[in-house]
């Protein structure tokens, strides 16, 4: 075992798919570091408040909801680029069962992904830094800045290990990348809209982007709000939260937990089915 996943850190290091998905990453998180911290000059309901605005919270969470779709198409590529690059005959025929070089790709996957999450939280941290002209207190609580950075790298590690699963389900280099974007982007946008108002909205903070951006979001805004409502935070009107939620991510009232549980069964949902199809699939 030890070997494969030695065999499998050479195939990411050798290749440059890994850093050519992270400077996207750290481009779309040091961006989303520094809009996220001028945002707050166009909340209305932040007038109402006289306490330093924890924007950087929120800016992580923005970066993180960004950046984790790389995350995951580097997961899936790490797996379906064997299949395109034909090296998949040797990797089975140099591992037996199959399900190693599953847990192979996972474990070597995960660090990559802990990587990422990592570069996102720092930059878009720096980012938000230099957005709100150095001041420190836009970060609220150092505990509240761990939790959520927290949040981050978990959530990219997700999202990454999700993309192994994807990826050895599909094994077509060109689908692994089309399906997630085509889904996170239109048509989990379209079915959340659809929801709204509906008897069954309930259901929209367990779609799998949705409980994905809960993971950082449904912890950063309730942070933030807490932090500058102070002892006011009951009164918080709920249209503060859902236009947060709106542009930030998550959804209202949904505990950062409940999204974090609902992705990990998508993620194991995954992995379990690639596991499953992977060593019943014929290689050439």
């Amino acid at each position: 075992m030890v070997g494969l996943i030695k065999a499998e850190y050479r195939k990411i290091f050798t290749t440059s798919l890994w850093w050519a998905l992270l400077i996207p990453v750290v481009v779309l998180g040091f961006g989303a570091g520094w809009l996220g911290t001028a945002f707050g000059g166009i909340i209305d309901m932040v007038e109402e408040f006289s306490a330093s605005l924890p924007l950087g919270l929120l800016s992580v969470a923005l970066s993180t909801n960004f950046g984790t779709i790389f995350a995951l198409l580097f997961g899936a590529m790490a797996f379906a680029g064997e299949f395109r690059a034909k090296t998949i005959t040797t990797t089975y025929l140099t591992a037996n069962p199959r399900s190693a070089v599953l847990w192979a790709k996972l474990i070597s996957c995960a660090s990559i992904g802990v990587i990422y999450g990592l570069a996102n939280v720092l930059v878009a941290s720096f980012g938000a830094l230099l957005g709100a002209g150095q001041d420190m207190g836009n970060f609220g609580s150092f505990s509240s800045w761990l939790g959520v950075g927290g949040a981050g790298v978990l959530s990219m590690l997700l999202w990454t290990l999700l993309g192994v699963g994807f990826g050895a389900l599909i094994a077509n280099s060109v689908l692994v990348i089309i399906l997630p974007l085509v889904y996170k982007f239109a048509v989990e946008f379209i079915l959340s809209i659809s929801l709204i108002d509906t008897a069954a909205s309930g259901i929209g903070p367990y779609l799998p982007g949705a409980a994905g951006n809960g993971i950082v979001s449904n912890l950063a805004v309730p942070l933030f709000v807490s932090a500058v409502a102070g002892p006011n935070e009951p009164n918080t009107p709920r249209a503060a939260f859902e236009l947060l939620h709106l542009f930030f991510g998550g959804s209202y009232g949904h505990p950062w937990w409940a999204s974090l549980l609902t992705f990990v069964g998508y993620t194991v949902l995954f992995v379990a089915g690639g596991w499953f199809v992977g060593k019943r699939r014929d290689v050439v």
